[in-house]
C-alpha cells in the first residue's frame, strides 16, 4: 500500500505560479508571517516582481495624517490614522512616525516624512522599514524650510522612486514666493541634482494645494493669468525630468450665488484631476464642487468627472475620492463619506457615514492621502552615501512629549485595571448566584507589539469608554451587595441555629445519662 504524502510535501508539490496566485491576494501582515514557512515562499515574497503584482491587487484606502499642533493649550503629536477595507480607523500608532514628523507624500505604500531636523525620512508603514536622507539645503532658519516644499513619487517606466524639493527663491516672503529650481533625488543615488524650470513657478500654489503623483509624473498648480481659473497645471515627468504646462478647460465661474472658487489638485483612478469648490455668498458655506480629470495629456483635453452639491461640507485635501466614495469634513469635528451615486448629484446628509471624530484637533492640521499596504523594500537603497542616521535626541524621548506619554500610559493602565475589576465582579456574581451586565472589552495584548501605542483617536475613545464604564458600576455593585447581604443574613441564621443546637447538647451532657424507666407490671385483683 502506497504511503500518503505529508502535508508539507503536498504544498511543496504545487506549481510555483499557483502558490503566487494564492499569496498575491493575502494582506501584507499575513505575507510577512508566510516568509518563515519555507525558503521557496520567502523567495517568492521577496521578489520585486511579486511586490509589484501585490501592489496591483491592493485597494487604496484613506490615510489621514494629523500633524503636531496645539489646541486649547494642549500639545498633540503627529499621528496617522489608517482605514481598513471596512472603512474602520486604526487604533494603534505607527512606530515609524515620530511625534514631530510632517507627511509630504504617499506612494506605493511608502511615505515621505519631513521634520525640523536635517533629514527626510522614507518609510514603509506596513513593514516598519525606514531610512533617513540628508536634506539638499541647510537653512539658517527653520522658517525658511517647509514640509510642503517636498514631494515623492514613482516612475513605472524606470522603476525609480524620486524625492522632489522645490527650492524657494529669494522673494519667497513676497506674495507666497516662487521657485525656479527643483532639487531631485533618486533613491539609491549619491547626491541631489538641480533641475531648472522653464519659468518661475508659484511656490504659494504648491504650499496651498499640494503635489500629486499619477501616471509616472508629478503634478501641481501654478499661476496662469490667461486662464479663467487663473491657474494651470505643471507636469514634471519623473522619467526624463522635463516640465510641461497643461492648460485647464475653459469654464465660466461667474455665478452670482457663489463666490470665487478655491482650487485643489488631486488624483482619481490614477489620473490627475483638478477640483473647483465654490462657497455660497449668503452663508459662506461650501456648496458646489466640480471635478475635471485629464483625459488626454498630449491633447490637453479634460472631462467633467463629477458635479456635486456639497451642502455644508468641505472636501479633504489633497485626496478626497476613494473608489466609489467621497470623503468630506464638517469643519468642526466630523469626517464623513458618501457614495458617489452618479456623475451629478447632491449630497444626502441622511446617507452620510461618519468615519471619525477629530475634535479637538484643528482641520487645518490634517491631510488626506491615498495609501496601500505594500512589501516595497528599502534595503537596496540604504547603501547610498546620502543615507544617514539622525544624531539628535528625538521622537517620544523628548521632554516635551513626556506628559503626553504619561497620559497615554495612564489610560492603558486604567483600561487593564478596569477589565480586571470587571472579571472579579463577574466571579463574585457567580458565587452569589446573581447575574450582572458588564461589557468592558479586554485591552489588546501588549506582548505582541509593545511599541504600538494607542493613537490619539483610540486614546480618547477608551477614556470616554472607561468613564461610562465607571458610571455604570453602581447598579452591578448594588446587586452583588444585596446578594451578599442576603447570603450573610442566611449564614447568620444558620450559625445561630447551630449554636443553639450545640448549647442544648452541652446541657444534656452535663446532666449525665438518663436512667431507663422500669416497666410496671399490670396489677391483678388477687394482689
Amino acid at each position: 500500500m502506497a504511503m500518503q504524502p505529508t502535508k508539507k510535501k503536498r504544498v511543496a508539490s504545487l506549481p510555483q505560479d499557483i502558490i503566487e496566485l494564492v499569496l498575491v491576494r493575502l494582506p501584507v501582515s499575513n505575507l510577512l508571517r508566510c516568509r518563515v514557512v519555507c525558503k521557496q515562499w520567502d523567495g517568492i515574497i521577496r521578489d520585486p516582481q511579486f511586490t509589484m503584482a501585490h501592489l496591483r491587487h491592493a485597494q487604496p484606502r484613506p490615510l489621514l495624517f494629523f500633524q503636531r499642533g496645539e489646541t486649547y493649550g494642549k500639545s498633540f503629536p503627529s499621528e496617522a490614522v489608517l482605514f481598513d477595507e471596512a472603512w474602520l480607523p486604526s487604533t494603534r500608532g505607527v512606530p515609524v512616525i515620530e511625534p514631530d514628523d510632517f507627511m509630504c507624500a504617499s506612494c506605493n505604500g511608502l511615505v515621505c516624512l519631513y521634520s525640523d531636523k536635517s533629514t527626510i525620512k522614507i518609510a514603509n508603514l506596513a513593514t516598519g522599514e525606514s531610512m533617513h536622507l540628508a536634506k539638499p539645503v541647510k537653512y539658517k532658519h527653520s522658517m525658511d524650510d517647509h514640509s510642503s516644499f517636498y514631494s515623492f513619487g514613482f516612475s513605472p517606466a524606470t522603476n525609480e522612486y524620486k524625492v522632489l524639493h522645490f527650492l524657494p527663491g529669494e522673494e519667497r516672503h513676497h506674495v507666497g514666493g516662487s521657485f525656479s529650481v527643483i532639487q531631485v533625488y533618486t533613491l539609491g543615488d549619491e547626491k541631489w541634482r538641480d533641475v531648472r524650470t522653464e519659468q518661475a513657478l508659484s511656490l504659494f500654489c504648491v504650499k496651498q494645494t499640494g503635489v500629486v503623483n499619477a501616471d509616472g509624473a508629478m503634478y501641481w498648480l501654478t499661476k496662469d493669468e490667461e486662464s479663467s481659473w487663473r491657474r494651470a497645471v505643471v507636469s514634471f515627468d519623473l522619467r526624463d525630468e522635463r516640465q510641461k504646462l497643461i492648460r485647464l478647460p475653459e469654464v465660466i465661474f461667474a455665478d452670482p450665488a457663489f463666490g470665487n472658487p478655491l482650487y485643489r489638485i488631486t488624483e482619481i483612478d490614477s489620473k490627475v484631476s483638478v477640483a473647483a469648490v465654490q462657497a455660497r455668498r449668503d452663508s459662506g458655506l461650501a456648496g458646489r464642487l466640480h471635478v475635471w480629470t485629464l483625459d488626454n495629456k498630449v491633447k490637453q483635453s479634460w472631462i467633467l468627472k463629477h458635479s456635486i452639491e456639497l451642502s455644508a461640507l468641505y472636501i479633504l485635501r489633497p485626496h478626497f475620492i476613494y473608489g466609489d466614495k467621497i470623503a468630506m469634513h464638517s469643519g468642526n469635528d466630523g469626517i464623513y463619506c458618501h457614495e458617489l451615486t452618479s456623475q451629478k448629484f447632491t449630497i444626502d446628509v441622511t446617507k452620510l457615514a461618519k468615519l471619525l471624530d477629530f475634535s479637538p484637533r484643528w482641520i487645518g492640521h490634517m491631510q488626506s492621502y491615498m495609501y496601500v499596504k505594500s512589501l516595497v523594500r528599502l534595503d537596496a537603497y540604504k547603501k547610498a552615501g546620502i543615507v544617514c542616521t539622525p544624531r539628535r535626541k528625538e521622537g517620544w524621548r523628548l521632554k516635551k512629549w513626556e506628559a503626553w506619554e504619561h497620559e497615554r500610559s495612564e489610560v492603558e493602565e486604567l483600561w487593564r485595571a478596569g477589565h480586571g475589576i470587571q472579571q472579579r465582579m463577574h466571579e463574585l456574581a457567580r458565587m452569589m448566584g446573581v447575574a450582572i451586565s458588564l461589557n468592558l472589552p479586554a485591552p489588546p495584548d501588549q506582548q505582541d507589539s509593545p511599541l504600538r501605542r494607542l493613537n490619539w483617536v483610540e486614546q480618547r475613545r477608551v477614556a470616554n469608554m472607561l468613564k461610562s464604564h465607571l458610571e455604570g458600576l453602581d447598579a452591578p455593585w448594588a446587586v452583588i451587595a444585596q446578594a451578599a447581604d442576603a447570603a450573610c443574613g442566611e449564614k447568620k441564621k444558620m450559625t445561630l441555629a447551630a449554636d443553639h443546637a450545640k448549647q442544648r447538647k452541652g446541657e444534656e451532657s452535663e446532666a449525665g445519662p438518663s436512667r431507663p424507666k422500669r416497666k410496671r407490671k399490670p396489677s391483678s385483683r388477687f394482689d
